[in-house]
C-alpha cells in the first residue's frame, strides 16, 4: 500500500479536471483574494508602441528619444502582460519525506505544485520550476502549453519516489543556495510559488527573499504535518527515520508540555520571518483542500 507516500502521474494529471471545474464556477470569488494577496504586485505592463502624445497623456510615460528626434511630442503605450512567468520551488529535503496523517509532506507538496502548475495554463500563463534534493536539482523553463506541464508532473512524481534514498542523506540542500540560484536565473516580473516545510530557513536567506522581492512577487506554501503542530493524544508512539526507532511518550505531562512550546517556537518562528519580509504565507497539511486554497491564494486572471 503506496498511497500517500508517493504520487502516481495519472494522479497528478488528473488534477487537472478540477482546475477545469474550478474556472466554471469562479465567479465573485475569482476576485475575492482573501488577505494572502495584499503583497501581489499584479501583472506587469508590456512596452506595445510609441504614438503621438494626447492632451491627459501621463508624462512619465514620455519617449523623450523620439520627441527630439521628430520635434513633436510622443509617449510610450503599454498594454497587460499577455504571460506572467510561474516558478514553482518545491523542497524535497530529506525532512519532507515524513507523515503521520495521510499522507507525507513531499506528496502534499506535489499535488499542490500541479494542481498550481494546471491553475497556471489554464489562465494563459507560462509556468516553470526549480524541483531539488540532496541528490539532484531539476530546473524545467516557463512554459505555456500542457506539452510543457507534462515533464514538470513527470519529475514531481520521480522525486516522492525518492523516500528511501533521500531519508538516508545526512545533509539537506540549504534553502538559501536556493535562493541564491533563483535571484540568478528569475526573470524580472516572475511570481514565485516556494512550497517547503522551512526546516532550512534562516537568516542566510533573507538577503536572498529581499533581493527576490525588488523585481517578483513571492507566495509561500508551508508544508506541515500535524505532529509538527501540536502533541498527540496522550500515549507511547513509536516514531522511527527508517533508520532507528525511539518511543514517544505524551502521557508524561512535563514532555507533552515542552513538545507544545516547540512546535509554536517553530510555527512562529518560519511565520515571523516570512512576515517580517512581507511574503505571503499560507499553512498547508494533509487535511488541507488544496483545491480551494489555490482558488483563494493563487492571483488568477480571465484567460484572454
Amino acid at each position: 500500500m503506496t498511497y500517500g507516500l508517493i504520487t502516481e502521474l495519472n494522479e497528478l494529471i488528473t488534477l487537472r479536471r478540477l482546475v477545469s471545474r474550478k474556472r466554471r464556477h469562479l465567479g465573485a470569488r475569482a476576485a475575492k483574494a482573501g488577505n494572502h494577496l495584499s503583497c501581489i504586485r499584479g501583472r506587469g505592463m508590456d512596452f506595445a508602441e510609441v504614438r503621438n502624445y494626447q492632451a491627459g497623456d501621463e508624462i512619465r510615460h514620455m519617449e523623450w528619444r523620439v520627441t527630439a528626434r521628430t520635434g513633436r511630442p510622443h509617449i510610450k503605450v503599454y498594454q497587460e502582460e499577455r504571460e506572467r512567468p510561474v516558478i514553482l520551488i518545491v523542497d524535497f529535503n530529506p525532512s519532507m519525506y515524513f507523515g503521520t496523517k495521510q499522507a507525507f509532506k513531499s506528496v502534499i507538496a506535489a499535488r499542490l505544485a500541479a494542481l498550481i502548475a494546471w491553475t497556471t495554463i489554464s489562465q494563459g500563463d507560462r509556468v516553470g520550476a526549480l524541483l531539488f534534493s540532496p541528490r539532484e536539482h531539476n530546473e524545467f523553463m516557463p512554459k505555456s502549453r500542457e506539452a510543457g506541464v507534462l515533464p514538470l508532473l513527470a519529475s514531481l512524481n520521480h522525486y516522492t519516489k525518492q523516500f528511501r534514498q533521500v531519508q538516508n542523506e545526512n545533509k539537506a540542500v540549504p534553502l538559501n543556495q536556493i535562493l541564491s540560484k533563483l535571484n540568478r536565473v528569475a526573470r524580472p516580473g516572475s511570481l514565485i510559488i516556494l512550497i517547503s516545510d522551512f526546516y532550512e530557513l534562516d537568516e542566510k536567506c533573507e538577503p536572498h527573499f529581499s533581493r527576490l522581492k525588488m523585481n517578483n512577487d513571492i507566495l509561500t506554501y508551508h508544508i506541515c504535518d500535524p505532529l509538527e503542530l501540536s502533541p498527540p493524544k496522550p500515549a507511547i508512539y513509536a516514531i522511527t527515520d527508517g533508520k532507528q526507532e525511539l518511543l514517544l511518550d505524551t502521557t508524561y505531562s512535563k514532555l507533552s508540555e515542552e513538545y507544545k512550546v516547540w512546535c509554536d517556537s517553530q510555527q512562529s518562528k518560519i511565520q515571523t520571518n516570512l512576515k517580517r519580509l512581507r511574503i505571503p504565507y499560507s499553512q498547508v497539511t494533509a487535511q488541507t483542500d488544496l483545491s480551494l486554497l489555490v482558488d483563494q491564494t493563487f492571483p488568477r486572471r480571465q484567460r484572454v
